[in-house]
């Protein structure tokens, strides 16, 4: 099950909802953990292992990003 719950657009206050990406200095291939392959089953069925996880910057990224965003909008 995913960790980085609930959804960051859930977070977000007021009715227009939106999220920058792929801006300078982002990191790209945030993976969630729930869904970090290492070692077969491989996510979605793939045969190989996918490329995303040698481009991440580890496996408990994603959870780090998401909680502060959360701590972030709880202060809106």
């Amino acid at each position: 099950a995913p960790l980085e719950v609930p959804p960051i657009r859930e977070l977000l206050p007021g009715r227009v909802k939106f999220i920058f990406g792929l801006a300078n200095d982002e990191i790209g291939y945030i993976i969630p953990k729930s869904e970090w392959d290492t070692e077969p089953p491989y996510l979605y069925g793939a045969k190989k292992p996918v490329y995303g996880e040698v481009n991440s910057v580890g496996p408990e990224t994603a959870a780090r990003i998401h909680q502060a965003i959360r701590e972030l909008c709880a202060g809106l």
